[in-house]
């Protein structure tokens, strides 16, 4: 049943489909990571005609932390976070064991993230909930950022459980 040779890692740059779906949530990142120099040159700009703009500190400030969440997920295919492998190489025999349980768990952690953030999303945009600044951003939009987040870290969790069953090991 455990086969190392599958056809998704016997071919470099072959991913799963819920790795694909990830990774694309992690494009959404990156174009936001191009976008955002613009508003901070236009306050800069404005700043030397003395003209600051209020809305760039507050809106870049909530991009930034969707950049981090939408890359949450393909993170975890990749690699790029923190793991600890220490059981894993003690006991060779049960990899394919903790590689599975480690994708429960980041299944799992995930689902939560989902549930809980579009609970308190849903909460922010019933009580109109507004930052205290004066640009007032619902804080509905960027509360989005954790169910996106879950979303792209449940998907990555599945995939994660398959490769591991499929004889590939689980980032």
């Amino acid at each position: 049943m455990l086969n190392t040779d599958t056809q998704y890692e016997s071919r470099p740059g072959i991913h799963s489909p819920l790795t694909a779906i990830a990774r694309w949530i992690c494009y959404a990142g990156v174009a936001l990571i191009l976008l955002l120099p613009l508003p901070v040159l236009y306050e800069v700009v404005a700043d030397q005609l003395e003209q600051p703009p209020i809305w760039v500190f507050e809106t870049t400030g909530y991009v930034i932390i969707l950049i981090a969440f939408l890359a949450s997920g393909y993170g975890l295919s990749t690699g790029h976070h923190f793991k600890v492998e220490l059981l894993a190489q003690r006991f060779p025999a049960m990899a394919t064991q903790l590689a599975v349980l480690s994708g429960i768990l980041e299944a799992v952690f995930g689902l939560i993230l989902l549930s809980a953030g579009a609970m308190q999303a849903y909460a922010a945009f019933e009580q109109d909930m507004r930052s205290d600044t004066l640009l007032a951003v619902p804080l509905f939009w960027p509360m989005l950022a954790f169910p996106m987040g879950g979303f792209a870290i449940l998907v990555q969790g599945i995939g994660n459980i398959l490769k591991a069953v499929r004889g590939g090991r689980s980032s």
